[in-house]
């Protein structure tokens, strides 16, 4: 039976795997297609804030507080890939214009149209 220890581990790589996945499809594309997340679960939309203390310009972004909840059956359009120094997740643009951040996690999937 495994421990604690190694199924957390597991499920890390899981999640990284995932992300990995994730990006390459948000990166990569297909041609014009844009790349939606379907929100399953409700899920936290994060301002954007700027991290001074990030030496990489790339990732001087962090998630603030939260600006929107998103509920099961909604969408936000994926506009870019965050790797942050504690979180990873997707920057993305709501309906109403509104952009922000939303963490990686089990909570959505991303489909392309």
């Amino acid at each position: 039976m495994w421990s604690k220890d190694a199924a957390r581990e597991c499920y890390g790589c899981l999640a990284w795997t995932r992300i990995l996945v994730l990006s390459a499809l948000l990166l990569g594309g297909c041609g014009d297609r844009e790349n939606i997340l379907v929100i399953e679960q409700p899920t936290a939309v994060h301002a954007i804030t700027q991290a001074s203390f990030a030496p990489d310009p790339s990732v001087n972004v962090q998630p603030g507080k939260v600006i929107a909840t998103l509920k099961s059956g909604e969408m936000a359009k994926a506009i870019g890939v965050y790797h942050g120094q504690d979180h990873d997740g997707f920057k993305v643009k709501l309906h109403d214009g509104t952009e922000g951040i939303i963490i990686a996690g089990d909570t959505f999937t991303v489909t392309s149209r």
